[in-house]
């Protein structure tokens, strides 16, 4: 049996490292891929986790930042990948998440007459336009993955009806949070206080009344503390391409950063007051940490941190202002980390498996 890792996305790359590294730690056979649909800080991470480089591309990897570039991706990696000879009857592909390359490889692998293993699997909002697309892609990979990797009690009992489902108790992203602390250069906090945003989903950046009043929350936000808003590619182009550059530029507490690598956003993390963002891998983050998170969302397919350190804002500006007068002036506590290691787990589990 050969492992085939197919990996689009940067928060794709940050979940799966640390299933790589334990591929390596255990020197077993596997081919490491990229789609194609990331670049930006790709190669970056790949260094700071100190992985192997890749063994092959389905197409070389440019940003897909648009919803036209996006389509023209998707549709020639479908063409270059059914070329691909290491999709065959002998190999098992892993797909992670809810992006359209894992779709991708769940086609291919199916197509191709391989075992899809998915993992990260079980996640539902059940509600097919929060977020979109990415619950439809979940639904689809469920029914077509073979094999199903769940971080958690819930997301395992979504899937109860599957043979093959295996909790690995905890997500990845807690190994790659655990090696990210092992790492990091330590470095001297800002002195002023600040907090971090982030946003970049399909539903938030394509909606042009939503993404104005995400910028209006933003700014607002930023009248209290320092706001470091970290610019995805589509979000910064987004920008670009709207009044809101101007005005981010003019607000003394707004700071734009350009996106970095994950162990460097973690650092940024550790000494924020607090995290805006509407993403999934941020939400299981900040649970894992303890940081206050405001979840810019109208639903969410993870129970991490719901009732605890995250809120979410079903886009209610009472909801927003609240937390963030909560917690502006307030210092949070790091949680000590729990002794479970799910990349170990997938990896144990993947190399006892007989593909039948």
């Amino acid at each position: 049996m050969q492992i085939v890792v197919l990996i689009g996305t940067k928060a794709q790359l940050v979940k799966m490292a640390p299933v790589i590294q334990e591929l390596m730690r255990q020197n077993l056979d596997f081919k490491f891929v990229l789609t194609g649909q990331h670049a930006e800080t790709m190669f970056d991470l790949i260094d700071s986790f100190e992985l192997r480089q890749p063994d092959d591309f389905i197409i070389q990897p440019k940003e897909t930042d648009t919803k036209v570039k996006v389509s023209s991706w998707f549709f020639r990696a479908l063409l270059e990948a059914r070329k691909k000879d290491y999709f065959n009857k002998s190999s098992i592909v892993l797909v992670h998440g809810d992006t359209l390359s894992t779709l991708l490889g769940a086609i291919i692998g199916r197509l191709k007459g391989s075992k899809v293993a998915h993992i990260e699997a079980g996640l539902r909002s059940f509600n097919l336009f929060h977020p979109f697309p990415e619950e439809i892609t979940r639904l689809l990979v469920s029914r077509l993955a073979h094999y199903f990797f769940c971080p958690d009690d819930w997301s395992a009992n979504n899937l109860k009806r599957k043979k093959h489902v295996y909790n690995t108790r905890s997500n990845t992203i807690l190994d790659a949070y655990r090696f990210a602390l092992q790492n990091h250069d330590q470095q001297v906090s800002d002195q002023q206080s600040y907090a971090v945003a982030s946003i970049h989903r399909f539903e938030n950046i394509n909606n042009d009344e939503r993404f104005n009043f995400i910028m209006e929350q933003i700014a607002q936000a930023s009248e209290k503390i320092n706001i470091k808003f970290v610019l995805h590619p589509v979000t910064k182009n987004k920008i670009n391409s709207s009044s809101w550059r101007t005005k981010l530029e003019q607000l003394p507490g707004v700071i734009l950063t350009r996106r970095m690598t994950y162990i460097d956003f973690t650092h940024l993390l550790l000494n924020a007051r607090f995290l805006i963002s509407d993403g999934g891998s941020n939400q299981e983050e900040a649970s894992i940490m303890g940081i206050p998170c405001l979840l810019m969302r109208e639903a969410t397919e993870r129970q991490d941190g719901l009732k605890d350190n995250i809120v979410l804002s079903k886009y209610q500006p009472e909801v927003i202002q609240k937390f963030v007068s909560d917690n502006y002036d307030d210092q949070w506590e790091r949680r000590a980390l729990p002794e479970t290691y799910p990349s170990r787990s997938i990896i144990n589990t993947l190399s006892q498996l007989e593909l039948k």
